[in-house]
């Protein structure tokens, strides 16, 4: 049963889209909304920003957004350090943490003048025989244990992360 459960999921994956963007990473965007075993909705795979935009996860993603305060002097340091670097965040939209945490990194990066192209946000499950895992298992040798996850990178080399918080 939980086979085609997997199955079904990645065929949805595969069929469904939310958009597709360019992007610095090789990856194909393959968005899906799905539900878990729960029957709660949840995001799957690498997706573009524009799917935390519709409903059911518009509601916390712009409140979490927009309620939060960017500090100035931050950005600026920020927007020098992430010169040539890309951001990679593993989230579940299931999870209280990545709910708060990542709209208020994407408002920080946006304040930051960081291009869409250098963040890329990969949507993993908590289903039991998927935990913490995406369809094309992007975490694969990333050691994601905990999200969300920020991964800071400089080509192919990590230079630093943010776990949780």
């Amino acid at each position: 049963m939980r086979i085609v459960i997997y199955i079904a999921m990645v065929t949805a994956v595969i069929f469904s889209s939310c958009g597709i963007s360019e992007n610095l990473i090789s990856t194909p965007y393959s968005n899906a909304v799905v539900k878990n075993t729960n029957g709660t909705e949840m995001l799957l795979g690498h997706c573009t920003r524009s799917c935390l935009a519709q409903k059911p996860f518009a509601e916390w993603y712009f409140k979490n957004y927009n309620d939060y305060l960017v500090d100035s002097i931050t950005v600026i340091e920020i927007r020098k350090l992430f010169k040539d670097k890309n951001m990679t965040i593993f989230m579940g939209t299931w999870c209280g943490d990545s709910r708060r945490e990542v709209p208020r990194m994407l408002k920080i990066l946006d304040a930051s003048g960081i291009k869409e192209k250098q963040v890329q946000i990969i949507f993993v499950s908590n289903d039991p025989d998927l935990y913490k895992q995406s369809p094309q298992h992007e975490e694969k040798g990333m050691n994601i244990i905990r999200v969300p996850t920020f991964i800071i990178s400089k080509g192919k080399k990590e230079t630093g992360r943010i776990i949780k918080y």
